[in-house]
Parts: C-alpha cells; structure tokens; sequence
C-alpha cells in the first residue's frame, strides 16, 4: 500500500461513494473500486461494505481512515516545507475571519499580495466556534477571531481589545444624542442580538452583564450576522451592544454609538492556528503582518 492508494481511499470515505471520489479525484471507477480491492487484500480484512448506494466504513476501516489522515497531512505538510525551502512561497493559504473582525483584513491582504504575489488567499467567513473547527480540522491554517474561545489545541496572539458599547437608531432622539448610557437604561429598551449557532461568544459576554446588575434584557430579535443585525438597527426596529470595532466596516449616518459607563468586560480579537503542527511559511508571514 503506498500513499497514492491511501488517499484513494480517504477520499472514498470522505465521499461515500465510488462515483464520487472517482469523480473528485479524476479518474475512472474501475481502477479505483480495483485499488480499494487491492488494499483489502493486502492487509487482510474488509475496509468497506455497501448498504445500497452508499458504502459505510468497517471497524478495519475506521482505524485505517484515521491513521491513513494523519500519515496523508503529514505527508503534505512535509512535501509543503520541502518545497518552500527550494521554490519559495507560492500557492493557497486558506484563513477564516469572522465578519466584526474583518476590518483586520483589508490593510494585511494588500501587503501580503505586495510581498507574496505568487501566493493566492483564500479566505472564508464563520463565528469562532466554526473556524476554530476548521483550524482543527486543517481546512484552514490560520484564523481571526474574538475571544472568549474554548479550544485548547491552538496557539493565540491577542491583537486588540475591545469595549462594548451601544449602537441605536439616529431616530431615536430620546437616547441617540446621549455620550454615554447605562445597563439600566439600555434594559429598558428592544434589543438585537448577536448569537452564535454554537459556542459561547459576545451574547453570553452581554447576558452576563446583564446579571451583574440584576436586570432583564428585552430582546425581540437574533442572529449570528453581525450585518444584517445592523441593518435591522438602522431601520429603527431595535438596538444592539457589539464590540467597538464591529462598526468599522458599517458606517451609517442613521446609526447612533454611545459609550456605556458600567459595562466592565471587553472582548479580545486574537489570531489562531493550530498547536505543534506544522504551518506553511505563507501562514508564518501572515500571522507576522498582525505583530
């Protein structure tokens, strides 16, 4: 068995079905269904059965699917060091941000592009909880992302911190002209909300807030998009607390932002990659334009 059969079936796994992988990996079915064969046959036991259309994985499979994917990055991760020492950078770096933080993008991109151009970026959107998952996973090598985060197997730099504050409707007089509010006013009117579909993150920060000083909030209204969240705002139906910098990138003249005086938590935008693993020089330099 060589590394080529072993992401044959990797990918087989990854895809559930014969047509599929042979199509992701462009070649024809027979000689992959034979290659599947063949593994089979060398180490003695039964790596995948068919139920119906889909193939599902065996006990032997599920061992070799597991160990086949660390052998199958190490594998890359290796080819990757060996050619950056001999052709320089160039290819793919994948990084996720989550949409508060992408006014850390725009500036770095651009130099990054300046002093790398053979090296193209991809770059996906998502809350912490998800990039983080994709940190771990591998499917990026690097992300931007606010704290509070509840994964130990990354390494962190913190690049700012930030406090809350609240954002209102310009057409709500009674508070937009004010320099700074209170948790006990701001309680007493609709708010927005910014959840995410998973973890914990800037809602719980705000809700625990809200207990400190024993108060209810009024929410009517939730979603894990910090844009469309904004927009309700502007159109006059609620307010919402966000952390300062959230509002770079959504400028509105129908928007009104007020310090709060007795919020006492912050929220940190940290970079994150994954710990004792290899990252790609690429990475390395990204992660250096943030210091």
């Amino acid at each position: 068995m060589d590394m080529r059969q072993l992401r044959y079936f990797v990918t087989v796994v990854d895809e559930g079905q014969i047509t599929l992988a042979a199509q992701k990996l462009n070649m024809a079915q027979p000689p992959l269904s034979q290659s599947i064969k063949k593994m089979e046959h060398e180490i003695g036991a039964k790596l995948l059965v068919r139920h119906g259309r889909k193939l599902e994985v065996t006990e032997a499979g599920e061992v070799l699917y597991s160990k086949g994917l660390q052998l199958l990055n190490t594998f890359d991760e290796t080819l990757g060091a060996v050619r950056e020492t001999g052709e320089g950078m160039r290819g793919t770096l994948s990084l996720g941000c989550v949409m508060t933080c992408i006014h850390q993008l725009p500036e770095r991109v651009q130099t990054f592009h300046r002093l790398y151009p053979q090296v193209k970026l991809k770059i996906l959107g998502g809350d912490p909880h998800q990039l983080s998952e994709l940190v771990e996973s591998r499917d990026i090598e690097l992300a931007i992302v606010r704290s509070p985060l509840h994964y130990k197997n990354v390494n962190m730099i913190e690049i700012a911190n930030d406090p809350f504050v609240f954002i209102v409707p310009k057409s709500w007089t009674d508070v937009s002209s004010l320099s700074s509010i209170t948790m006990n006013q701001i309680s007493e009117y609709p708010l927005i909300a910014l959840h995410r579909v998973n973890g914990i993150g800037i809602y719980e920060i705000i809700l625990d807030e809200f207990r400190r000083h024993g108060i209810k909030p009024k929410y009517i209204c939730e979603s894990p998009d910090a844009t469309i969240l904004l927009s309700i705002v502007k159109a006059g139906i609620g307010a919402i607390l966000l952390p300062e910098s959230a509002l770079f990138n959504f400028t509105s003249k129908d928007l009104a932002t007020i310090k709060i005086d007795d919020f006492s938590a912050t929220t940190q935008t940290c970079v994150i990659w994954q710990k004792d693993r290899y990252i790609s020089k690429a990475a390395r330099k990204f992660i250096e334009l943030f210091s």
